[in-house]
């Protein structure tokens, strides 16, 4: 019995490799993926390989909290009035130099832009960059299931793979691990369950590379369930039993024997990795390296609220999206062989604001960039700590965070004082400072307003001179980082220029 025939029958066996039940997609659209795979696709393996931690936003978030440059605009036209703090000519204005909404994640967005807190000290390089002009032009639709579809297969056509499924197929094309695939721990992990990011449909993709599903109580799916009547020493003694057996049939069958002492060995080599490291995080989060911070506001010092009194990084409690980056950041950081997480909404429940929009949606999007800003102290501290391993603190560099949705909104304030869908969205990444070509600390894009509230056709959409691109380019742009030189030829658009575009920022 070959490594992975065994693998393949380790849930038997007790492992626990459970994984995600992918949505099918068409046989031709797989054979296709897999010819271009084979044939078309120009790979060079990158110096150190990328993680990638992917936030869909389901539901498709207003790009308002990223962008009020309209808003004056859009509060005459709209049908309902927009609070007086988004309008910057009022004086309790709660709008940032680069017109953000302050509170809806709008102050946070200018420290990662500038890599510098409201006190102008310096915490960490420019982390963020935010696109505001990510424009369907191409099949330009409103629908939740088609957009979410088409923007994690990364391709107008609905039927292909979801991205993530095709980006393992490559990976286990040119393996730039360096390692057999049959060993890899974890490369691919979801928290959101079935997502079709993960979708295979009939690609070739080994089972070490399928994608593993940690749930929102971070359980260790490598442990042992617990059966009614069964204590530890039970399961002990059911232990001992199999590998005597094991022994004692090793003259007869004893690659079949060998294998399933193997397989109980792997499964606790995993459990004990993931009761190490996920689930027993907080006291291995970095320091701050400031030695005047506190996180005191009225203390002497430098204040920093993501920290606790010994300067010790603290995520917050009671933001579900904070829980999971803390994991998915540790994740990247502690296992050589990660390359790709799922978050989703990551708890913070769905964008999809058509009616009493306002607060709720200055609540998840301070939830979600104060997660971020953790995320990326957390990254840039651990690296800075000469004391950790240097390969963990260079694959600290390569963690990219990207968040983006089905589609943004309508600007319109509707009579149930919520947004319905519109096209225009912001793409914001953070991370990754040492992916060659990554360029952070950039706003690109420029917009307009188009419509009328009256029929609730409000909108925000490019003016003819920015730069914009369609959604997919968000996933060529993960392509390129690992290495495809030619990723169009899989989406139908290019990469996201980092370089050329104007930098709006003030």
């Amino acid at each position: 019995m070959k490594r992975r025939d065994f693998l393949k029958y380790a849930g038997i066996l007790g492992l626990g490799l459970t994984h995600a039940p992918f949505l099918l997609t068409s046989r031709s659209m797989a054979k296709e993926m897999m010819n271009i795979i084979k044939g078309e696709i120009q790979y060079s393996p990158p110096s150190g390989l990328p993680i990638v931690i992917n936030i869909f936003l389901y539901g498709g978030p207003s790009e308002l909290a990223g962008n009020l440059t309209n808003i004056e605009e859009i509060n005459d036209l709209s049908q309902n009035k927009y609070p007086s703090e988004v309008i910057p000519s009022n004086s309790n204005n709660d709008v940032t130099p680069n017109n953000f909404w302050g509170g809806a994640g709008g102050n946070i967005m200018e420290e990662l832009l500038s890599g510098k807190n409201a006190g102008g000290v310096e915490i960490f390089p420019p982390s963020l960059s935010i696109y505001r002009t990510v424009y369907r032009i191409k099949d330009d639709n409103k629908s939740h299931p088609k957009s979410i579809t088409q923007n994690l297969v990364g391709n107008l056509d609905m039927e292909k793979p979801g991205y993530a499924a095709t980006l393992a197929s490559i990976l286990a094309t040119y393996n730039p691990w360096n390692k057999n695939i049959e060993d890899l721990v974890l490369p691919f992990v979801s928290f959101e369950g079935d997502t079709i990011v993960f979708r295979q449909g009939d690609l070739t993709i080994p089972i070490n590379m399928k994608p593993m599903m940690l749930d929102a109580n971070l359980n260790n799916p490598y442990k042992r369930k617990k059966i009614p009547g069964f204590s530890d020493a039970d399961f002990s003694y059911i232990d001992n039993q199999i590998e005597r057996l094991a022994r004692e049939t090793s003259s007869t069958y004893g690659e079949y024997a060998s294998k399933i002492k193997e397989a109980f060995a792997k499964r606790e080599e995993l459990a004990q990795f993931v009761e190490t490291k996920l689930q027993n995080i907080d006291a291995s989060l970095p320091f701050s390296p400031d030695p005047n911070a506190t996180n005191d506001p009225q203390g002497q010092g430098n204040y920093d609220p993501d920290i606790d009194a010994s300067r010790r990084l603290t995520y917050p409690s009671g933001n579900p999206m904070a829980k999971f980056l803390k994991v998915a950041v540790t994740l990247a950081i502690e296992n050589e062989d990660t390359v790709f997480i799922s978050v989703g909404n990551g708890g913070l429940s769905s964008w999809d604001n058509h009616s009493d929009a306002i607060d709720g949606y200055k609540t998840r999007m301070s939830m979600l960039m104060r997660a971020i800003r953790c995320a990326v102290k957390h990254l840039y501290w651990y690296y800075l700590d000469t004391n950790n391993p240097q390969t963990k603190r260079e694959r600290a560099r390569r963690v990219v965070i990207n968040a983006f949705g089905d589609f943004g909104r309508n600007v319109n304030l509707n009579n149930s004082m919520g947004w319905d869908h519109g096209n225009t969205q912001n793409f914001y990444t953070a991370g990754g400072w040492g992916i060659n070509g990554r360029v952070l600390g950039k706003l690109v894009g420029r917009t307009q307003v188009t419509g009328r509230g009256e029929n609730n056709r409000l909108f925000i959409i490019p003016t003819s001179d920015s730069y914009q691109f369609e959604p997919f380019s968000i996933v060529s742009t993960v392509y390129k980082y690992f290495g495809i030189q030619n990723p169009e030829v899989i989406t139908g658009e290019p990469p996201i220029d980092e370089v050329n575009p104007p930098n709006e920022k003030v």
